[in-house]
C-alpha cells in the first residue's frame, strides 16, 4: 500500500495535473491526497485528468475563501469507502482496505 500526499498550491493548470497523473502512473498509489487544489469546482473532469487509470474513486471539497480545496482519490479495488463527512475545511472518509475487509 502506497499513499501520496501533496500540498500542490493550485491544480488548475494542465501541466500540474499532468505531473500528478505521471506520479500516479509511475507509483500506483492506493491513496492520493491533494491539499490546496485552489479549484472552485471539483468534478469528474478533474478526477479523470489525474487518476491515471489506476485510481478509480474520489471525493473533493471545493475551494472556499482561504480554504484551498481538498481532493482524495483511491483505488477502489484495494480500498472501500463506507462513509464520508466533509465541510469547507475537512474531508473525512471511513472505510476498509480490501485485504482486511474479508
Amino acid at each position: 500500500m502506497l499513499t501520496l500526499s501533496w500540498n500542490i498550491r493550485g491544480l488548475g493548470r494542465v501541466e500540474k495535473r499532468r505531473v500528478v497523473r505521471n506520479l500516479v502512473i509511475t507509483h500506483r498509489p492506493t491513496f492520493l491526497f491533494i491539499q490546496e487544489s485552489k479549484l472552485d469546482s471539483i468534478n469528474n473532469k478533474v478526477f479523470s485528468s489525474i487518476e491515471g487509470m489506476w485510481l478509480s474513486r474520489g471525493m473533493g471539497v471545493d475551494e472556499v475563501g482561504t480554504a484551498g480545496g481538498l481532493i482524495y482519490i483511491w483505488n477502489d479495488d484495494l480500498a472501500i469507502a463506507k462513509s464520508c463527512i466533509s465541510n469547507n475545511n475537512c474531508l473525512i472518509i471511513a472505510g476498509k482496505l480490501v485485504s482486511l475487509a474479508k
